[in-house]
């Protein structure tokens, strides 16, 4: 029902979305493969492709992500190495970070655990990127996680984790 005064808008008084008129548009949801280069969203409303500008620029800082995630894991390696008890093999494959007899201090264990969960929170982020399923995006988290891990895995055989979230 129109209250008198209103101008017929069920209440609104043509008042429209109450500020949102110049509100961009949503942001595209593709559940397939994609070369959108618009209306393009990543992790965050506000990180948004429209232009060929901000593409070549999102492309840059997701290849800058993928790339930091491979100095971060092996940063995270360096220091369990670290702070590993003498005579401790320290193995290089993610199931089994640190292996030994030897008790491992509760402060350590909480600081591996809390680097851990920042690596998954991590990792889960850059998955998140990936399925936008866009494929300049795709290729971005891709190369910089192969710049990465070239620049910064070890020398060792064996090291290659398998490719999961985390």
């Amino acid at each position: 029902m129109d209250m008198p005064g209103h101008g017929g808008h069920g209440g609104h008084g043509g008042h429209g979305d109450h500020g949102d008129s110049g509100s961009r548009p949503m942001c595209a949801m593709n559940m397939a493969f994609n070369w959108n280069t618009e209306n393009v969203c990543v992790l965050f409303d506000f990180w948004r492709v429209n232009s060929s500008t901000s593409l070549v620029l999102t492309c840059a800082a997701v290849f800058l992500l993928g790339y930091l995630y491979e100095l971060a894991r092996a940063g995270v390696r360096g220091w369990e190495k670290s702070h590993a008890p003498s005579g401790t093999l320290v193995s290089t494959s993610s199931s089994t970070p640190l292996v030994g007899t030897d008790a491992i201090r509760n402060d350590i264990r909480w600081k591996r655990a809390l680097f851990y969960g920042l690596l998954v929170a991590y990792s889960y982020s850059l998955m998140l990127i990936f399925m936008t399923y866009n494929g300049f995006l795709i290729l971005a988290v891709i190369g910089g996680a192969v710049a990465g891990h070239y620049a910064y895995s070890s020398d060792e055989w064996g090291s290659v984790r398998g490719a999961n979230c985390h």
